[in-house]
């Protein structure tokens, strides 16, 4: 992981480290080249960090989050709303550079192995 720390989520934000593409095949061949993009498109993704309003404020349709008996914590893998948020690219390895600060409201889902899971963009 980059050392760079990770940004402090104010309020209600969480901060996200996308799913990593593979490495290599499963025959061995090298793909990083396109692990970058693969991580760009995915929207799983583990949490990083949480605000202190993260999953406890009352939505614009009245859902009390903080009544929730379930709420991602730091370390969980979660499925996020595609397009959602702002990807912040930090100095460091290359297939780590990516972060993503999205509203606590982007987050659909918990998942338990990111790696049973793939998404991607449709067109």
């Amino acid at each position: 992981m980059s050392s760079v720390p990770v940004p402090i989520p104010l309020g209600w934000k969480v901060i996200l480290l996308p799913k990593q593409g593979k490495k290599t095949s499963a025959g061995g061949i090298d793909i990083s080249a396109t692990q970058d993009a693969e991580a760009h498109l995915s929207y799983i993704g583990e949490v990083l960090a949480l605000g202190e309003a993260a999953f406890t404020a009352r939505t614009k349709s009245g859902i009390d989050m903080s009544q929730w008996k379930v709420r991602p914590q730091i370390g969980d893998w979660v499925v996020h709303t595609p397009y959602a948020g702002i990807r912040i690219r930090r100095s460091g390895e290359k297939d780590e550079n990516w972060i993503i600060l999205l509203n606590d409201t982007d987050i659909q889902a918990l998942i338990d192995d990111p790696n049973d899971y793939y998404s991607w963009i449709d067109g």
